[in-house]
């Protein structure tokens, strides 16, 4: 009976040593492992994980109520000053527009081109100051959301309309005004003209090659910078088309009785113009063949 109780007496301690010595090794694991991943990972990286895994911050919204109001004032500046270049301009070449018989055909084109383009600059940029002026009064009235991401959210989504019109109007008339300046570099120095010293022609052909080439490139790069930095349209030929269907949606589907006016002008006007252009195409057609 004494040695069947010492056995199991031996037995117990046994395994009271070996369960001992099984936990001691892991808890000390862990608590090294513990310590380790605390040493190398710090508070920093810890943030930057959260921040780039499922836990990220959304972005912090701002107010750009000042921001709606630089835009729509500042943009009146420059365009005030093409608006007023380009009147300015539609009258300079009167004497010449009404001795049409004396110039070349070429002149007579660039003219043309010259008092379109000049005509163009003008609606355009006073289009951009009074949508702007407009603009900026409905800013002022404040009610509007005026919190967002970024200032050109805020701008298209609560001014998408004016800040769309803004943009292409005052665009489309810096490239007007930049057709117009070529077209009177060549008319106001009679670099078109075909003079009987041969020497002279030549040295003029060379100059208004060097005009519309310079103005050209410049005209080509704005534009291209331009294309880059619409972020919502590819092309300035894609806010144009976006500009037509807010037209034709404020015109027809909201049913605003001048709007409708205005675009049935806008089509007449460019009516005449398509059939001016043919006209001058028949006149070339028909010296051609004379």
């Amino acid at each position: 009976m004494k040695a069947s109780t010492s056995i199991v007496f031996l037995l117990s301690c046994s395994a009271t040593k070996a369960a001992s010595g099984f936990q001691l090794p892991k808890a000390t694991t862990a608590a090294n492992s513990a310590s380790k991943l605390s040493m190398s990972i710090s508070p920093s990286s810890i943030g930057g994980l959260l921040i780039r895994g499922g836990a990220a911050a959304e972005p912090a919204l701002q107010n750009f109520y000042g921001d709606a109001l630089g835009y729509f004032g500042g943009i009146r500046i420059p365009a005030s000053f093409l608006a007023g270049s380009s009147l300015a301009a539609m009258f300079i070449f009167k004497t010449k527009a009404n001795n049409g018989g004396e110039l070349s055909t070429l002149e007579r084109r660039v003219l043309g081109f010259y008092h379109f383009n000049s005509l163009l600059a003008f609606l355009l940029s006073l289009n951009t100051i009074a949508s702007a002026t407009i603009a900026h009064t409905a800013v002022l009235h404040g009610r509007f959301n005026k919190m967002a991401e970024t200032a050109y959210m805020m701008m298209k989504r609560e001014f998408e309309y004016e800040f769309v019109t803004v943009r292409w109007s005052f665009l489309c008339s810096l490239f007007c005004f930049l057709g117009m300046i070529a077209s009177r570099l060549l008319i106001e120095f009679d670099l078109l003209k075909k003079d009987t010293n041969g020497g002279d022609s030549k040295n003029k052909k060379e100059i208004a090659l060097l005009v519309v080439c310079s103005l050209g490139a410049l005209a080509t790069h704005l534009l291209s910078y331009v294309n880059q930095n619409l972020w919502c349209w590819q092309s300035l030929i894609g806010m144009t088309i976006y500009l037509g269907k807010m037209i034709a949606t404020r015109a027809f589907v909201e049913a605003r009785p001048l709007q409708i006016v205005s675009v049935g002008l806008t089509a007449a006007s460019a009516f005449y113009i398509a059939k001016i252009g043919l006209r001058e195409l028949k006149g070339k057609a028909g010296d051609v063949a004379s």
